[in-house]
Order: C-alpha cells, then sequence, then structure tokens
C-alpha cells in the first residue's frame, strides 16, 4: 500500500502500476481506476524495504530477519518446483513454465490502494441525437407562438416573483432553523452534564469558561449556583484522573517485576485491539495470554518462563493453535 516496488531478495521484484479509468462501449460501462502489480525476477538485490518490515513486524533483528526472509524464500522455491503454481492472495498466482522460467499473473481486481478504495464500475448509456424537426408547416406556426399577449406576459412575471419570494422565504426559514440548532448544540457541549454508564455517575469534564461571559454568575438551579456545579466537577475530574494514573503505574509495575522468557503473539497494536485479543484467547482457554509493554511497542504474550529452552518447549506444544504458528520467543527484561 505504501511503495510501487517491493524487491523479495534472492526471488524477484513486485512492481505496482496505475491503471486510469476505462468506458467500455459495448455495454456502456465506466471501469474505476485500478492499480496492478506486475513481477521482473531479475530485481533480486536486498534494499532493505521488505527486511525493515519483518524488523518491525515480528520486534526481530536485522539479521535474524535476513535469515528468515531466505527460509521463507527458499520455501517459497520448493513450493513452486513440486506444485508448479503459489498463489499470493490478493496480490496474484505464480507459475512456472515449461522452460522453468517465473510467470506472474495479477489479481484482475487490482491490489488494494487507500486512495482508490470504495470506487466501483456504473453504467451510463450514450444519449441519442436530437431529431430535427423540417416540417415547413412547423416553420411557418413558430412566429405565430412566439408573439403573446400583455396580459399573458404580465401574468408570468407575477407568478415568477410569487415564486422567487417564496424559495427566499424557505432559504430564511432554513438559515434561522440551522442557526438554533447550532446555539443548541454548543450549549449541549458546554453545559456540564451527569452521564451513567451503568457502573456509576461519570461527571463530564468539558471546560465552560467560554460560557461564564454569558451566563448570570449568580443564576441557581435548586440550591446550588452554576459556579459551584462547574467547580465540584473540575474537582471531581482532578480525583479521577489521579486514580487512573495510580492504576497505570500500579500495573507498569507490576509487568516490570516479571522477567524471564515470554511467547510474542502478536506485537504493534493497539490497546482496544490487544486487549480484545486476550479476551478473545481466554475464551479459547488459553489463560496465560496478556498485553505487555516491551521495547516500546504494546505486545500480547503467551506465559512467562525461567528459560528460552522451556518456552520454546511451550510454543512447541501449543503449534496446534492457529495463534502460535507465527509466534515467537522473546527475553523480558
Amino acid at each position: 500500500m505504501d511503495n510501487d516496488c517491493v524487491i523479495v531478495p534472492g526471488f524477484g521484484g513486485f512492481m505496482a502500476h496505475y491503471v486510469s479509468a476505462i468506458y467500455d462501449q459495448t455495454d456502456g460501462t465506466f471501469l474505476p481506476p485500478k492499480r496492478t502489480v506486475g513481477f521482473n525476477p531479475k530485481l533480486t538485490i536486498n534494499d532493505s524495504l521488505l527486511t525493515q518490515s519483518y524488523v518491525e513486524a515480528y520486534d526481530i533483528s536485522y539479521p535474524d530477519a535476513c535469515k528468515r526472509i531466505e527460509e521463507e524464500v527458499r520455501e517459497l522455491k520448493g513450493h513452486l518446483e513440486n506444485e508448479g503454481f503459489y498463489e499470493l492472495t490478493d496480490i496474484g498466482v505464480l507459475r512456472v513454465n515449461s522452460e522453468g522460467h517465473y510467470e506472474f499473473s495479477p489479481c484482475e481486481a487490482g491490489i488494494l490502494t487507500p486512495s482508490l478504495y470504495g470506487l466501483g464500475a456504473f453504467e451510463m448509456k450514450a444519449l441519442a441525437p436530437a431529431v430535427k424537426e423540417t416540417q415547413e408547416g412547423e416553420k411557418a406556426a413558430a412566429p405565430s407562438v412566439a408573439v403573446l399577449p400583455v396580459t399573458q406576459s404580465s401574468g408570468s412575471e407575477e407568478e415568477a416573483m410569487t415564486k422567487r419570494d417564496k424559495r427566499d422565504a424557505r432559504l430564511i426559514a432554513l438559515w434561522r432553523n440551522l442557526a438554533v440548532a447550532c446555539i443548541a448544540m454548543i450549549v449541549f457541549l458546554f453545559l456540564p452534564t451527569r452521564l451513567s454508564n451503568g457502573q456509576g455517575v461519570i461527571e463530564s469534564r468539558v471546560n465552560t469558561d467560554l460560557l461564564q461571559p454569558i451566563l448570570p454568575q449568580q443564576k441557581t438551579f435548586g440550591e446550588k449556583s452554576v459556579g459551584e456545579t462547574v467547580k465540584n466537577a473540575n474537582v471531581k475530574a482532578l480525583i479521577q484522573r489521579s486514580k487512573q494514573d495510580s492504576a497505570v503505574k500500579a500495573t507498569r509495575t507490576a509487568q516490570a517485576v516479571e522477567t524471564g522468557y515470554t511467547i510474542v503473539l502478536a506485537s504493534h497494536v493497539s490497546r482496544v485491539n490487544a486487549e480484545a485479543y486476550v479476551q478473545k484467547l481466554h475464551q479459547r482457554g488459553l489463560d496465560s495470554a496478556k498485553v505487555l509493554m516491551l521495547r516500546g511497542s504494546r505486545k500480547v504474550v503467551y506465559g512467562c518462563y525461567p528459560s528460552a529452552h522451556e518456552a520454546q518447549k511451550v510454543r512447541n506444544q501449543l503449534a496446534s493453535h492457529e495463534e502460535f504458528a507465527q509466534g515467537w520467543v522473546m527475553e523480558v527484561k
């Protein structure tokens, strides 16, 4: 998605090409632009683009990434020799011809491109040419139709003015309604509100300083003034924020205590995705899965073991699970 040329060291290079939108005259269909890909087996030099991607995806060193790419290229070549073809999902199909050379057939739908995502084909038939009237009778009648009585002309002008006035009135009413809606939304966003999420009451943290110049300072609702309500909301927000900071520090301290070796199942994931992934693993009976911050990135890991040998042994035992197929062992410091 981010590069137009990706080289697989020791195998070949894949190059993306932009294809403009086209019009099919046979069925009157417009086809959207797309990005297709080609293959050049002569581009085998390592430009570090794919290697650096492996380093970031699997959180490994550069030499380990080079070694892993070499092993996967060796497996890919073996599969081509045995099966004669290999399909790259959503990219294309590699084949070996009778002369032993690689041939590549790109995916007809093109590769995923964010700038072109969501564009689809549509039909638009060609317009038929207008038929010209050539009858003499119609030409002769044309001048008589163009001349209108004065009373009809004045009536048309009055009707046009009435329509214009109605249109202006509708526009004025529309702008007035929009202005009222905007004012109501601003008041709703800036006034302190109490929201309930089923577990307790959450105080709004919206800053209401912008409304202080226009709201009466002594206006009260019940027994408390607006100023006291805002002050209480700010105090409660500071207390809740301090509790959250304490919880985060406690979690970091608990994570820092664990040392040894663990099995990494996912790396460089957001907090929401990591927690959802851990919950899914717990439902499948993998209760030792958890979220840790290791080497500057959030990871989903499984267990903690005193040695790399024991961690690798557990990974081999759980290799039947798809989550452990691409996992690797990492030291926790």
